[in-house]
């Protein structure tokens, strides 16, 4: 990616995909839905712009938070849950990418793959975190989730 910028935004909101799957779509809907991009409008993410994607994509965000911190929710890093992961970060890389008229692969393969670096990486934190502090589970996670709301805000506002 020729654009510093755009890099950083790709691999930024990649990462908050591996802390939340579906938060880094839900702020980059909101951010689309707010700031319509022409290159978007003629393309198959025009629906990103939609209000009701914005607010469908807060709700599900919302449900996967609280869910989070709920007994018995599976780990981050079973499966299901990686591919979860992966596939909202190359979501996320390609509606960026191509916001910013650049490859959608390259979108795509950076996104997805720092969604799944950080997908492990915030488990291994966490479980740090929860044995070698005071911290309960729900606490940590409503930690993570303050540190990805506020990353992947602030990286669309650059």
């Amino acid at each position: 990616m020729a654009n510093g910028k755009v890099l950083f935004q790709v691999i930024g909101l990649g990462a908050v995909a591996g802390m939340r799957a579906s938060l880094a779509t839900a702020i980059t809907s909101n951010y689309l839905r707010n700031h319509p991009n022409p290159a978007i409008s003629r393309s198959m993410f025009r629906f990103m712009q939609m209000p009701v994607t914005a607010v469908t994509t807060q709700l599900v965000s919302a449900a996967e938070i609280s869910n989070d911190k709920m007994p018995g929710t599976p780990d981050r890093i079973e499966p299901s849950q990686v591919a979860a992961r992966v596939l909202s970060g190359a979501f996320v890389g390609a509606t960026i990418a191509k916001a910013n008229r650049e490859s959608i692969l390259t979108g795509m393969l950076l996104g997805g793959a720092s969604a799944l670096a950080v997908t492990f990486g915030s488990f291994f934190l966490r479980q740090y975190v929860e044995e070698n502090t005071h911290l309960t589970d729900p606490v940590a996670g409503a930690f993570e989730d303050a540190f990805a709301i506020g990353s992947g805000v602030s990286l669309m506002k650059i």
